[in-house]
């Protein structure tokens, strides 16, 4: 989901001509990251047997996008934030500094301003990251978005192959848009690599990891929809989320407000949400 969007930011913005670089602070060591983002020498380390760009460099004209920024470690916070002052990079090992161009699009999981307050994430970093903040609420919270995210994965994993993209059948769409989604779009992107490496044309409800039926919503609508809607993705999408939507405001007897917080969404969105299935109280 954050990486999407930060892709779209790429794609739409000023900068789309120029890379779109991207890494996981949380998927690597601080002392690799440090190389990973600034490069390094030929022989500034124990294996550095040539000298490599970084990703920083590698951005140049275009975007990085840090994902799990909150994980990187004060001294290397320090020097990222040297760079988006003075836009100058060193390689590890170096003297000579370099001249780069980037725009910076970080993401987190964690609270920064609770992490400032403990010491593990500088201010000074926090306040030149964000310029503009975006919140991306979980899947679960935007199960509008599940039948056209997963059409979009299961075409990019079958598009190499040219196998045509398979088809949904309405118990199995029911399935994923009332799942949880605890590994949001991730668990939902792994789901659709399965099936598409499964060789199916048509995808039923059984063919689906089980942790998801196990995870779903537990509202009546999700197990009265297993009959046979059709294939029609808008029809499925009112007939699903519009009828979650009439059973919380039925077991809230009509209470906006409380059904707003058990959908876990603001009550402007719900409002929204009911003018477009057409729910009425």
């Amino acid at each position: 989901g954050k990486e999407l969007v930060a892709r779209a930011i790429h794609r739409t913005g000023p900068r789309r001509a120029g890379p779109f670089v991207s890494e996981n602070c949380a998927a690597i060591s601080p002392s690799l990251l440090d190389g990973e983002l600034f490069g390094h020498i030929r022989g500034a380390f124990t294996g550095a047997i040539c000298e490599r760009s970084g990703l920083i460099e590698s951005s140049h004209g275009g975007i990085l996008f840090l994902d799990e920024i909150g994980e990187m470690g004060l001294d290397l916070q320090s020097k990222l934030l040297r760079v988006l002052e003075e836009r100058e990079i060193r390689r590890i090992g170096c003297n000579r500094q370099r001249k780069v161009d980037f725009r910076l699009v970080a993401a987190t999981n964690k609270d920064l301003e609770q992490e400032t307050r403990e010491r593990r994430f500088r201010d000074d970093l926090r306040y030149r990251i964000e310029v503009l903040r975006i919140e991306v609420p979980p899947l679960r919270k935007r199960r509008e978005d599940i039948p056209l995210l997963s059409q979009r994965f299961l075409r990019s994993f079958c598009r190499p192959t040219g196998r045509k993209t398979p088809s949904f059948s309405p118990d199995a769409l029911t399935i994923l848009i009332t799942s949880q989604w605890k590994g949001n779009v991730r668990e939902l992107r792994n789901e659709m690599e399965r099936l598409a490496a499964s060789g199916k044309e048509r995808i039923l409800g059984e063919d689906l990891s089980p942790s998801l039926t196990k995870n779903g919503l537990p509202h009546p609508i999700a197990r009265r929809l297993r009959a046979e809607l059709g294939t029609d993705l808008k029809k499925l999408e009112e007939v699903v989320l519009g009828g979650i939507v009439r059973e919380v405001l039925s077991e809230t007897e009509g209470n906006k407000a409380r059904a707003a917080r058990i959908l876990g969404i603001p009550k402007t969105t719900l409002y929204r949400r009911m003018a477009r299935w057409g729910v009425s109280i």
